[in-house]
């Protein structure tokens, strides 16, 4: 109990401020419009008759991250250890990854809903795009800031390339490659929202769109309430992941 309350007495402390003040804002002191922001105990009388629906719209969501997130992960990574490595490689491609990685995601969902045959395929794309950029940029930094006496002790042992790329390299720019996972993670859930608000017929973005759009802002509350709750899940989990994966650093 001691444990819980020393690890997590300080988050729950700063939530129920958060709550008391909403509450103080609203239903006690008026001071926000009710219609834009409705009591808190209005918003969980919704719960059971829209869970169901909240949930769907999960299911749908998810589908669309995961896919987008995993293969952003997996071409970040393997394109930057790839270009942090090659220094002439480099130096030529650089200049256009800076131009490209510039061009607001946002921007190219006229051309991804045009380009691509359905609208699931248009927003993994999205979402891939606006993670891969982080994820390839903080692993290209990540390899180049490596000690070079990491990869001369392995061309010292003849350690195969392949080899030398899953023991020495990625292990060593791990915890950067980490860091910048965890920030794709939230701008692929950022770019989730703004894919489900152009031709979603499901999901958690989708859900509060259709009712800003009936001027229900108690679902819309609802809405956001539930997404929150879900990003801070994904978090939480992505940091257990992290921490397991550098349990050899000094900060775990």
């Amino acid at each position: 109990m001691l444990k819980f309350v020393r690890n997590y007495g300080g988050i729950i402390t700063i939530g129920v401020c958060i709550v008391l003040a909403y509450i103080l804002l609203t239903d006690v002191l008026s001071v926000l419009p009710a219609i834009l922001f409705p009591s808190i105990s209005d918003v969980i009388k919704l719960v059971p008759e829209y869970i169901g629906t909240l949930f769907v719209g999960l299911k749908s969501s998810l589908y669309l991250l995961v896919t987008a997130y995993v293969l952003a992960v997996i071409c970040g990574v393997a394109l930057g250890a790839l270009i942090g490595l090659k220094s002439g490689l480099r130096k030529n491609v650089t200049p256009y990854i800076n131009a490209f990685s510039a061009v607001p995601v946002p921007l190219l969902t006229p051309y991804a809903i045009n380009l691509f045959p359905t609208f699931k395929a248009a927003s993994i794309f999205l979402i891939w795009l606006a993670a891969f950029w982080v994820i390839m940029g903080t692993t290209i930094g990540a390899v180049m800031s490596i000690d070079k006496r990491y990869l001369e002790s392995a061309a010292t042992l003849e350690i195969p390339k392949l080899e030398k790329l899953f023991r020495v390299v990625l292990p060593a720019a791990s915890p950067a490659i980490l860091v910048g996972c965890s920030i794709a993670l939230t701008l692929s859930f950022m770019m989730l929202a703004v894919a489900e608000m152009f031709g979603a017929s499901s999901g958690m973005a989708y859900f509060v769109q259709y009712y800003s759009d009936f001027a229900r802002f108690d679902l819309v509350m609802l809405g956001f309430l539930f997404t929150a709750t879900v990003l801070v899940s994904i978090m939480v989990l992505f940091d257990k992941i992290k921490h397991r994966i550098l349990h050899w650093t000094l900060n775990n």
